[in-house]
């Protein structure tokens, strides 16, 4: 099987294609670039990737690709922008569960547990 239908089999809502030049990452193109929109997906994804070798680089909302160094080999972008949501918010545990591309924004956007600490009168002293 071609790697590129390996690719969409693993994640079919939003699929694999072959890749451009704007998803390079700082001036190197990849052969392909898959886009899981799911956990199961991604996991499936990256066993192909793994059983083939393939250099894989992560990517959300492509802000920062052009920061450091430039990649020795690349041949999957793997875009986790289809799996933004946060799942989980609960404000009472401080605890919040969010999918791999959820932007940073999406994340602000959650509202702050009310009130974000114990209120107190002072200091008790021990009896």
């Amino acid at each position: 099987m071609m790697l590129l239908d390996e690719l969409a089999d693993a994640c079919p809502t939003l699929g694999a294609a072959d890749a451009g030049p704007a998803d390079g990452v700082d001036g190197v193109v990849p052969a392909h670039v898959a886009r899981p929109a799911s956990t199961a997906e991604l996991a499936s994804v990256m066993a192909v990737a793994a059983a083939r070798g393939l250099a894989v680089v992560a990517r959300s909302g492509a802000t920062k690709l052009d920061w450091g160094r430039p990649p020795t080999r690349l041949d999957l972008v793997v875009d986790v922008s289809g799996m933004g949501r946060v799942l989980e918010h609960a404000a009472g545990d401080l605890v919040l569960r969010a999918q791999a591309g959820a932007p940073l924004a999406a994340v602000q956007a959650v509202p702050p547990p009310t009130p974000p600490w114990a209120p107190h009168d002072g200091v008790v002293p021990c009896p």
